[in-house]
């Protein structure tokens, strides 16, 4: 039995008569491979070129080995070649089968046999190390027992305590490097199992046998070749941007490193496809949601008459549920291929070929992919472009004891940034991950924190917290007056002059009983309410090779002694 679930129309309508001779069509078996894909941050368009030899009539040509699970709406047909044909539909065709073979459920079974054969023999290595653990903690236990007993007659030299303990320190090493490699391999081994264990209940799970094909369906007028490119969109495809910044300081510039990592699910692995990567979500649709009247009334009084009211309310919500569906379908307007045809500018960088369209930005990989379809992450490179930067230090000593180093970095005045994870490698060493927050639009400059560095040493310390317990005819003053001093010390150890931004603060009142007065900062700070925050002082200051600078920064906290105040 063959049913097929929709019928794509093209350009030619078909009538009931041409219908049934599409029915008695020869059928032409085909295999094929996706050859290009374009993916979006959460979807994919994808096509598959195949080449058939045709002859005179109606034909069905039949993709096997297509995975069903793609959006029949968004199928689109094209085909060239020397046989004249005229394309009448395409859809997903479903055969139910008597018998079918069970070849891909037993080579899921030994695979994951073999896994979990594998697993075992990782088990069996962590038992071994464990083994060894315990060893060396009798080890241990023996020494630090025994030491103490042959001191008495016998103080072991230099050499002999160092190689106990060498001995000790490289069996720990050397359990820690075998644990956490098993605990690696584990992960990777459990996390494929995962992928072919659904895949098999989804096979023992189907209710009867069957098999799914691509079919288009053609006329041909003249015999001859066809090749034919089929596209549609597919889910469970993602990318995500992640950067590689190399920062050489003594040059004032930061190479940075594009790379787009992509996964799929989608049941089929992607073998030396095409790649495009594009910023765009045609899920979203291009079209804005127009508003509708915001109507506001009286609470209606609850009336028991039999069901009226709830009626009332169930139209209400039905005509909600109709508004929010209509602004869906107006989301739903704009088509893949239209944001992928739109680009229209291009620039060549050392990684691939970007297109920006103002809207999205598309980049063209520059030789084949393959994309697994286990989930596996797949880095693709994108491009590189040099920055110039400008270096400066930034400290928050109330937070943290340490000085992070800060790049200004200008972006390219053709590359758009999106947001998303930077490995910061300072002059050649990996100092740790920072991350770009936000989109950067052309030759817009953003902040790339560098890590710590402690050549630059600073310290908080809170110098004087004094109460005023002022006696008035040795009874206390309603008010109660706090005063607090603090000593901010910064110290340049490096060999040049530095740029330093200092963040301190004081405490800003959320009651009219409570007062911050007599606010003393020794060296006055270069803003006030930076950015807005209320109380959050900044001091840009320059330190030369060796210089140390002290900034004392004092405030008095009054409020009525019977009140218990939050926060100090």
């Amino acid at each position: 039995m063959v049913k097929f679930s929709r019928l794509v129309m093209g350009m030619v309508f078909l009538s009931s008569g041409l219908l049934l001779s599409v029915a008695r069509a020869e059928v032409i078996d085909v295999t094929s491979e996706i050859a290009q894909a374009t993916v979006y941050p959460s979807s994919a368009r994808v096509t598959r070129v195949v080449k058939v030899s045709l002859k005179e009539g109606a034909q069905t040509i039949k993709l096997k080995g297509v995975n069903s699970g793609f959006d029949e709406n968004s199928l689109s047909v094209a085909g060239k070649g020397t046989a004249v044909v005229k394309i009448l539909g395409a859809g997903i065709k479903t055969e139910f089968l008597k018998e079918s073979s069970d070849d891909r459920v037993r080579a899921l079974e030994a695979k994951i046999q073999e896994i979990n054969d594998e697993i075992s023999v990782l088990n069996g290595e962590g038992a071994v190390l464990e083994e060894k653990k315990a060893f060396m903690n009798s080890v241990r236990l023996f020494n630090a027992g025994q030491l103490p007993k042959d001191m008495v007659t016998k103080v072991p030299t230099a050499d002999e305590l160092k190689a106990t303990l060498a001995f000790l320190e490289d069996g720990a090493k050397a359990y820690n490097d075998g644990a956490w490699a098993i605990e690696l391999k584990g992960r990777e081994k459990n996390k494929a199992r995962d992928v072919l264990q659904q895949e098999l209940n989804q096979l023992r799970s189907a209710t009867g046998r069957q098999e799914q094909s691509l079919a288009v369906d053609v006329e041909c007028e003249k015999a001859g070749d066809l090749t034919l490119e089929v596209s549609y969109t597919v889910m469970s495809v993602s990318w995500y941007p992640v950067y590689d910044a190399r920062v050489e300081f003594e040059k004032g510039k930061a190479i940075l490193s594009s790379f787009a990592v992509v996964q799929q699910t989608t049941g089929e692995d992607w073998n030396n496809v095409e790649l495009t990567l594009s910023t765009s979500r045609p899920s979203v649709g291009g079209r804005m949601p127009e508003l509708s009247s915001w109507q506001i009334r009286p609470v209606a009084p609850v009336r028991r008459n039999g069901g009226r009211d709830r009626e009332m309310f169930g139209v209400a919500v039905m005509s909600k549920m109709a508004m929010s569906d209509s602004a869906n379908m107006l989301s739903a307007e704009t088509s893949e291929e239209e944001a992928v045809r739109s680009v229209s500018r291009r620039a060549e960088t050392a990684y691939a070929i970007a297109e920006t369209s103002g809207v999205s930005l598309v980049y063209k990989t520059g030789r084949p992919m393959t994309i697994k379809s286990d989930g596996s992450e797949a880095r693709v490179p994108l491009n590189v472009q040099t920055l110039d930067a400008v270096f400066q230090y930034a400290v928050t000593p109330k937070l943290s004891a340490y000085a992070y180093l800060k790049s200004t970095v200008t972006n390219s005045a053709t590359e758009q940034l999106m947001a998303g994870r930077v490995n910061i490698f300072l002059d050649g060493t990996f100092v740790g991950n920072s991350d770009i927050q936000k989109t950067i639009a052309p030759a817009e400059p953003f902040d790339l924190y560098l890590g710590v560095d402690e050549g630059v040493v600073v310290k908080r310390q809170l110098v004087e917290e004094k109460s005023d317990d002022t006696l008035i005819g040795n009874i206390p003053s309603g008010t109660k007056k706090i005063s607090y001093v603090y000593k901010i010390t910064l110290e340049n150890f490096k060999p040049r002059a530095i740029v330093v931004d200092l963040f301190d603060q004081i405490p800003v009142a959320q009651d009219d009983k409570i007062k911050v007065v007599k606010v003393t900062p020794s060296i006055k700070p270069n803003a006030e309410n930076y950015k807005d925050r209320q109380g959050v002082y900044l001091w840009t200051m320059t330190l030369q090779p060796k210089e140390k600078k002290e900034i004392t920064l004092s405030y008095v906290v009054e409020y009525p002694r019977e009140m218990n105040v939050d926060g100090l």
